[in-house]
């Protein structure tokens, strides 16, 4: 349709019946035909809002401060025309202050950053009007869409950055790197067992890096934690058409349809607390968002939680001191788990006791999510395939990135057709996914980590926007086996009860069965081994607290094979194997011992004995 120019500020005798009304900055629609945009400028006396029309500027039109009210830094102008939001939807907006330009911080949609790693050559990003605000008014359809929570020991993380999901050609997709394309990809993601994405941040970032003084750096930031970002506005390069907002809620939408969750992760640098409020706020109400990851040092996080609208989404933080009784909705991620189960599985001494502490972690109201590789550090295969990081690629001369590791190159540092080195690279494989998934926390695995990603022994690939660090999927075919037992282990955890119980392990036998709900063995039953060089340990749960089957987790972390006694719950009871990360096939059950192969982890469950010795045992007399 043909631009209006009938588009002229609201009397000022009605801005006060405007400010009466829920008010909020940045833009609001009042009507079709009446827009209210208010600004937050600190020190300011004037302020002119910007329209611009085909690039250009249509109108300029001067905000007045909200003084009426004593408040002499709000500055809000309301605007009035026939079909006004349908006008608007083809402009772009922006604020002349002290003769700049400058950028409307609640802005709900960004023009002039459509595509990724463009530079703009100056520290905000908007240099003479080229980035802009966009209206975004449309009524979004969530008809269908089914929202429901899921509940904390029922989720499944799969960790992902929106344009290294589906960047690369293999991915098969018809926008790579956008929301779009990762929309495409949930059938596999539900193939795999997963069902809550945590997202890299997906907010309008700025892509590059800058001095002390604002200027680019010669160095793209594709993970998005900086302090240049427009928070408000999902960001318009990770979108396959002009309405970023839109295309993302397709995706958030088809998640929740699928019965997935969605949690984003949020880097607030220098915002007050009433901002991350706002903004968390409108990400629930607008986007539907599950939950939030949010860096907790720069708010209390009591008031995350006694929020109206964000307690009852999902917080996710590095560590909790306590949550509100009723329904548990915080979670602690931090590298805990990361580095004792890295330490236990390369055989480092003193590790058995932490890593049983850590198999077993609960926490009161709080809910725990475990990781052994995530976006920060090497992939699961480079854990595996590097001593030390590679980082040069960054151009940091290998200042950057974590020197502790805890990793181990099975013998051969970097890629190699190493028969010997290959198998103990994939056993080592197998042992890390099983206490990844099966341990009593939430899991949460790196997209790609279940078909053998690599970044070369990158450990700090922020700033690496091509094929090291974009998925390959030509790899899914190639790490079938990786992949089939990835989704084996999570298929078995979702159907098992011990991983669905509401109560949390004592370590007591609190129902007289014999046996307490957890327990701790070494190569002999009920005899726990923590000492400096145990690399052996077994954990038992039984299964009569969680009217299940019990089950037997044997670890040998040892180079050497070593010989394992099964304990004996009751006289009617064997044990049978449900996971060997050796894969030998060398050793059965032999009189309730099980012969463990080097560096390697069996996985038991009970099962009663066949019916005529259990007839047989009835039939014996009484001594």
């Amino acid at each position: 349709m043909a631009i209006s120019t009938n588009i002229h500020i609201n009397k000022v005798a009605d801005l006060s019946e405007d400010i009466k009304e829920q008010f909020s900055l940045g833009v609001v629609r009042i009507s079709e035909d009446r827009v209210r945009i208010s600004v937050w400028l600190p020190d300011e006396e004037h302020c002119q809002l910007c329209l611009y029309k085909d690039g250009k500027i249509f109108k300029k039109m001067p905000m007045a401060a909200m003084k009426a009210i004593g408040i002499k830094d709000i500055f809000t102008i309301t605007l009035a025309g026939e079909k006004l939001t349908e006008q608007l939807s083809q402009m772009e907006y922006d604020f002349r202050v002290g003769g700049e330009h400058c950028m409307d911080p609640y802005a709900r949609l960004v023009r002039g950053r459509e595509k990724f790693g463009k530079k703009y050559g100056d520290a905000r990003g908007y240099a003479h009007g080229k980035i802009r605000g966009g209206f975004i008014f449309d009524d979004f359809d969530w008809t269908g869409e089914k929202w429901k929570h899921l509940d904390i020991s029922d989720m499944i993380i799969y960790e992902a950055n929106v344009r290294s999901f589906t960047k690369h050609s293999s991915s098969g997709v018809k926008h790579p790197g956008t929301f779009d394309g990762m929309r495409e990809k949930i059938p596999y993601l539900k193939k795999l067992g997963v069902n809550t994405l945590f997202l890299l941040p997906i907010y309008e970032f700025d892509e590059w890096m800058r001095d002390e003084d604002g200027r680019e750096l010669d160095k793209i930031n594709c993970w998005g934690y900086g302090s240049a970002a427009f928070y408000f506005a999902p960001k318009s390069s990770y979108s396959s058409n002009t309405n970023a907002g839109e295309e993302f809620k397709e995706l958030v939408k088809c998640l929740h349809q699928n019965g997935m969750n969605i949690i984003l992760d949020f880097y607030f640098a220098g915002k007050e607390p009433a901002f991350i409020l706002s903004c968390l706020r409108y990400y629930v109400l607008q986007y539907h968002i599950d939950g939030f990851h949010v860096n907790q040092e720069c708010m209390d996080s009591a008031l995350l939680q006694r929020d109206p609208v964000l307690s009852h989404a999902f917080l996710v933080g590095n560590s909790w001191n306590g949550a509100p009784s009723g329904e548990k909705r915080v979670l602690e991620m931090n590298d805990g788990f990361l580095v004792d189960a890295r330490r236990f599985l390369k055989s480092d001494e003193g590790q058995t006791q932490n890593f049983y502490r850590r198999f077993q972690e609960q926490k009161s109201g709080v809910g725990i999510i475990h990781y052994i590789a995530s976006h920060n550090g090497f992939t699961l295969r480079d854990m595996l395939s590097y001593d030390v990081k590679h980082n040069e690629p960054n151009g940091e001369r290998g200042m950057d990135g974590t020197e502790y590791n805890y990793s181990w190159n099975c013998g051969f540092e970097g890629p190699t057709r190493r028969k010997a080195v290959l198998s103990v690279r994939q056993k080592q494989e197998r042992n890390a996914f099983v206490m990844l998934f099966l341990g009593m926390a939430v899991p949460m695995i790196m997209a790609g980590d279940e078909f053998g990603r690599s970044q070369k022994g990158n450990n700090n690939a922020y700033c690496i926007d091509n094929a090291t660090t974009w998925l390959d999927w030509r790899l899914l075919e190639k790490n079938k086996e990786t992949f089939q037992f990835v989704k084996k282990l999570i298929r078995f955890r979702n159907q098992h009860p011990l991983y669905h119980q509401k109560r949390e392990l004592s370590g007591v036998d609190t129902n007289g069965s014999g046996a307490p709900d957890i327990s701790c063995h070494g190569r002999e039953p009920w005899v726990a081994d923590f000492s400096y060089y145990s690399r052996e340990l077994g954990i038992l749960f039984g299964g009569t607290y969680y009217a299940g089957k019990s089950l037997y987790f044997a670890f040998n972390f040892h180079w050497d094979s070593h010989e394992f006694y099964l304990p004996d719950i009751s006289g009617i009871k064997e044990w049978s194997i449900l996971f060997d990360t050796a894969e030998s096939g060398m050793c059965e059950i032999n009189d309730g011992r099980y012969h463990m192969a080097p560096r390697s982890i069996v996985v038991f469950e009970e099962k009663e004995k066949k019916a005529a010795e259990k007839r047989k045992r009835k039939r014996m007399p009484a001594k």
